[in-house]
């Protein structure tokens, strides 16, 4: 038995695995093993993992038939043998001591999961979480704690694989698996994750690095039935353990999350129609007898500023206009404060 199963998910990506492969062999850590699911590839990806193979026993593979990421995901779950699991895709490029700091929080903290800090970079975009971040390190000051603890921040935790460290037995005993036919099925594995976890660990770290072409990323077409999917399984979960109502003030958070992620990735010729989609369906929503006014009160101050800019806007040119307008205006008085702050600074 090893102290940590790896499992990389590998399909058509020979361009990204090399990389993702020498910083897993590197690692400061060593009692692990590289548990690599090829889903039915057909360019040089699998060439690669008997490569790799090869160079260390560490690496196993198995080459599938294409299954799809999640039938491919949960028989990696039968298949490892380790007391943790770090789940990773080989756009994923671990710091040489990640393992290490992971292994090192678990053993301390005795935690069903524990999450990271998160920074991605899709060419010259970049994304974190690091504002969410900070306010559930101000919020909670214990080491441990629960869902129930972080309320309104749970929507805040990014729900990506790569920030995520879980002790296998977790998975195992709760039956977590990754739910087919999603966009996002990591999304809804992390929210039942959450659910399920009587001890969560929160880690201020950058451990690793996340990179893809941003074209790799966009979608050629959407399904209208997916596009509230995924939310509206989230909030049967948390209805099935009694806790919609604790809870109800939040979840508008999570849909305008949904609708950025997917907003980014859609590729222009089908943009409008999701946009008018998902208007349609918010102004349904805040017309609707149920709303509750304490939801736009408990936004954060992104999702605020984005509630009122889908409901006023016709259509996209206008949404991405104001869109714009409101970062160029963040950044200028970013600008000004940091010439305040010099200014204020060299009369001393």
């Amino acid at each position: 038995m090893v102290e940590i199963s790896i499992v990389l998910y590998v399909h058509n990506c020979g361009n990204f695995l090399k990389d993702s492969l020498e910083s897993l062999i590197n690692q400061t850590f060593h009692d692990f093993e590289i548990f690599c699911i090829d889903d039915g590839s057909d360019d040089n990806s699998l060439k690669i993992l008997e490569e790799y193979s090869k160079k260390d026993n560490r690496i196993k593979f198995v080459s599938l038939k294409y299954l799809g990421f999640s039938k491919a995901m949960n028989q990696s779950i039968s298949l490892i043998e380790g007391k943790y699991i770090y789940f990773m895709k080989p756009s994923t490029h671990l710091k040489h001591n990640a393992a290490d700091i992971l292994f090192q929080q678990a053993e301390k903290t005795n935690a069903d999961m524990i999450f990271t800090d998160i920074n991605y970079q899709y060419e010259n975009i970049y994304y974190n979480k690091s504002d969410s971040i900070y306010q559930i390190q101000e919020n909670i000051n214990n080491d441990i704690f629960s869902y129930n603890d972080l309320k309104n921040l749970a929507f805040s935790i990014d729900p990506s694989l790569e920030n995520k460290f879980y002790r296998l037995d977790f998975i195992k005993n709760n039956g977590l698996e990754f739910f087919e036919d999603l966009i996002y099925p990591e999304y809804l594995f992390f929210y039942n994750s959450l659910l399920c976890a009587n001890k969560i660990s929160y880690l201020k770290e950058f451990l690793f690095d996340y990179k893809k072409p941003f074209e790799f990323l966009k979608r050629d077409e959407i399904k209208i039935e997916n596009i509230f999917k995924e939310y509206n399984l989230i909030l049967d979960k948390f209805s099935e353990i009694n806790e919609f109502n604790n809870f109800k003030n939040y979840f508008l958070e999570l849909k305008l999350s949904f609708f950025m992620r997917e907003y980014a990735r859609i590729k222009e010729d089908y943009k409008e129609i999701f946009f008018s989609i998902f208007r349609n369906d918010l102004i349904d929503t805040f017309l609707s007898d149920d709303f509750e006014d304490e939801s736009i009160e408990f936004l954060s101050n992104f999702n605020r500023k984005l509630f009122e800019q889908i409901l006023i806007s016709e259509n996209i040119y206008e949404f991405d206009l104001l869109r714009k307008n409101m970062f160029i205006t963040t950044e200028f008085n970013d600008i000004i404060n940091r010439k305040s702050f010099l200014k204020s600074a060299y009369k001393y």
